[in-house]
């Protein structure tokens, strides 16, 4: 074999003065950096996957041995088939929310778990301890259920969102993502929670007068818990839940401290009223409160949350009809992504074509809504300039997905896509100067400036991507000497220091 003479082009040379002899061996340029290889991160996942499956089993082990040593064998046993019914449609009804961006399983599952084992652990000891210590007084233990056990369990729940949230601060979307957690911690919770309070009830009754009247008491108990409020957890934790969602969409430092804060007050307050309800007027304070606090709040919950996704169907179609008009997608595109009439007509049309047509319809819906999330970070001002490198990556994505997608005939929804300012024009319609559609706030030579609700114009789709580590900086208006300069845009209509923008196609 024969070696490139190190006047050749195919060998590295030396520097001048360099300690390496011509010819060499010269060293090899570190190509991979500081960061790890794909397969060092993958085996740190399964590791840490490990350890977190590992601390879960041993907390479930030590909660359930405690509650079984409290309900004994036949209490735990009818306690356990009692609190597992309501817990798949609680759950269902949650995933049933989260249809636009579903979160990923491991993270529901964690949510779960938290809720059922660590959660519900540290509460046991956190309120056995302190009703003791209140008997001892002479207070009265049974105050810990009103002042102890709302705080202590409400901060207990809601810890895991917020860990959740700074985890994932790239990934969490906000108040939909901070309900379905809320609502998964909270399904938890109850779950660990009914089977010790089913099984104390089975356990005594049996004692007094035999295990037919335990099984009518823990399911007459079952009618109240896991049928009249089987929300009661979900919903506590709900406040805590908006609040953070609150603050991760938010760019004011005080709303990002402040919501968080105030929603888990407002959790603290509605649990601890609840409780106090059990025992006001003899018992009677329970339907009161049920019907006067429990119910308005669960359909106020019902209805906020329905409106909040409607607005994020909204928000996603905003966002991603400013890539429609960088030509990254097309109107008739949008609908079947930002609506979920749209993309159950699209999952069904690709079904008919097999089952990988299907799978690249569901992995486009998936790709182009991550886009618009980030877009909206993006313009929020919430997230840093790193997300530049994100959205080129998921436009990339994108771009290559497209072609495999069998796209439905779907008149109704391409008439009903809006019309905005520096839209495509027609063929034949008269075009700017450079060929760039005229719009207001557009340059000459330029594009359509101010996208709304966005930032200033960008460069023409045969400029192709601006280099990645310049960001968008603000310049002069046209284009110099066949380089790409990005202008800011109308008054009101500025965005984020840097101009970010939708990367325009490479042509």
């Amino acid at each position: 074999m024969s070696h490139p003479s190190p006047g050749q082009s195919g060998a590295p040379q030396p520097a001048a003065g360099s300690a390496y002899s011509p010819g060499g061996p010269y060293p090899q340029p570190n190509v991979l950096g500081k960061h790890p290889v794909p397969g060092q991160r993958r085996n740190r996942g399964v590791l840490i996957g490990i350890v977190i499956a590992v601390v879960f089993a041993i907390a479930g082990l030590v909660i359930f041995g405690i509650v079984a040593k409290s309900t004994g064998a036949g209490g735990f046993t009818w306690g356990l088939v009692f609190a597992f019914v309501p817990v798949i449609p609680v759950i269902a009804l949650y995933l049933w929310l989260d249809r636009y961006e579903p979160e990923p399983t491991k993270y529901i599952v964690f949510a779960l778990c938290w809720g059922a084992f660590i959660a519900t652990l540290a509460a046991i000891f956190i309120n056995t301890e302190v009703s003791h210590r209140l008997a001892e007084t002479g207070v009265g233990g049974d105050r810990s259920a009103v002042f102890v056990a709302p705080p202590v369990e409400e901060f207990a729940k809601g810890s895991v969102i917020l860990l959740l949230a700074l985890v994932r601060r790239k990934e969490f979307d906000g108040i939909i993502d901070g309900l379905v957690y809320a609502g998964m911690v909270g399904v938890g919770f109850a779950f660990t929670e009914n089977i010790l309070y089913y099984g104390r009830v089975f356990n005594t009754l049996s004692e007094e007068a035999g295990s037919d009247a335990g099984l009518r008491g823990a399911f007459a108990l079952f009618i109240i818990r896991g049928v009249i409020s089987p929300f009661a957890h979900p919903l506590f934790t709900s406040f805590t839940a908006i609040g953070i969602g609150v603050a991760i969409r938010h760019r004011s430092t005080v709303v990002r401290y402040l919501a968080p804060v105030v929603g888990y007050l407002a959790a603290v307050l509605a649990h601890a009223a609840w409780n106090a309800s059990a025992s006001w007027a003899g018992g009677g304070g329970f339907i009161l409160a049920y019907l006067c606090l429990m119910v308005p709040l669960f359909i106020c919950l019902v209805v906020f949350a329905l409106v909040m996704r409607s607005r994020e169907g909204q928000m996603i179609a905003s966002r991603l009809y400013d890539y429609v008009r960088f030509g990254w997608l097309v109107p008739q595109d949008v609908p079947l992504i930002a609506t979920l009439r749209g993309r159950k007509a699209l999952r069904q049309n690709a079904r008919r074509y097999g089952s990988q047509a299907e799978v690249a319809a569901k992995a486009f819906q998936h790709n182009a809504t991550e886009l618009a999330y980030l877009r909206d970070k993006i313009v929020r001002q919430v997230i840093g300039p790193e997300a530049l490198e994100t959205e080129k990556s998921l436009l990339d994505e994108l771009r290559q997905r497209r072609p495999s997608v069998p796209f439905p005939p779907m008149p109704a929804f391409a008439q009903a896509a809006p019309q905005y300012a520096g839209a495509p024009l027609p063929p034949g319609a008269p075009m700017g100067p450079g060929g760039a559609v005229p719009g207001p706030g557009g340059v000459p030579g330029g594009v359509p400036g101010g996208v709304p609700g966005g930032q200033g114009p960008y460069p023409r789709p045969q400029d192709g991507y601006p280099p990645a580590q310049s960001g968008y900086p603000s310049g002069q208006s046209g284009h110099a000497a066949g380089q790409p300069s990005y202008p800011p845009g109308p008054p009101g209509q500025q965005g984020p220091p840097g101009g970010y923008g939708p990367y325009p196609p490479p042509q």
